[in-house]
């Protein structure tokens, strides 16, 4: 209900959904890209935009097994990096973020994705066409250990149900709403822990308030 807010704390919400909740390397994008350097979890980020992770894992594999992922490989290819990168969909946007990306770790070392200052790169990487606020924040918090929490539609739905935001609230009202909520400590976890939350039990439509381990404690839940 509208002004009533979930009855349990950040913590302890955490804890249940780290129990009741399973994050999968398969279902992550930038998890399956992790091993691969910050390069490629960038490169994986922006492919997860607004795709399934299927279709931006299948995506991010081609790239890799066609260029290893080496940023004048990349560069190379030229528009044959839409036809690469076309299961994960907008491949106009991504193709021309992916080589501004890797035009930028040619010119300042891959290196540079890791030891820049934190404002500096985000300045760096949020100039780049096709790389918003919450791709940044999710390869800061991932890479970096930077206590940020991304929004995506998962989060922003979750927050706004648990009562800790208003309905509409902007990306910056939910991040840090949420950052407070779970804590800085949990900030990245917490983050995967909502999406997969979000995907199996608190969903746009039809969501399974009837399974939820958080039933009891939630405003929203439909009893």
């Amino acid at each position: 209900m509208e002004g009533q807010r979930i009855t349990l704390s950040g913590a302890e919400v955490f804890e249940i959904l780290k129990r009741t909740v399973e994050v999968r390397q398969e279902d992550f994008t930038a998890l399956h890209a992790l091993p691969d350097g910050p390069l490629g979890l960038l490169i994986a980020i922006v492919l997860s935009q607004n795709s399934s992770d299927r279709n931006s894992i299948r995506a991010y594999d081609r790239l890799k097994e066609t260029t290893s992922l080496d940023p004048r490989r990349i560069l190379e290819l030229g528009d044959g990096l839409k036809d690469i990168i076309r299961p994960a969909g907008m491949i106009r946007q991504k193709s021309e973020a992916i080589r501004a990306i890797s035009r930028l770790v040619l010119e300042r070392g891959e290196g540079y994705l890791g030891t820049a200052n934190l404002e500096e790169l985000r300045r760096e990487l949020e100039s780049i066409r096709g790389v918003g606020r919450k791709t940044v924040d999710v390869f800061l918090s991932i890479y970096r250990g930077v206590p940020v929490f991304a929004v995506d539609t998962h989060a922003k739905r979750v927050a706004a149900r648990w009562g800790l935001v208003r309905k509409g609230a902007s990306y910056e009202e939910v991040s840090r709403a949420m950052l407070e909520f779970f804590g800085p400590e949990r900030a990245g976890e917490a983050h995967r822990l909502v999406i997969a939350f979000g995907r199996a039990y608190c969903r746009a439509r039809s969501p399974r308030c009837s399974m939820c381990p958080l039933r009891n404690h939630c405003p929203s839940a439909v009893r």
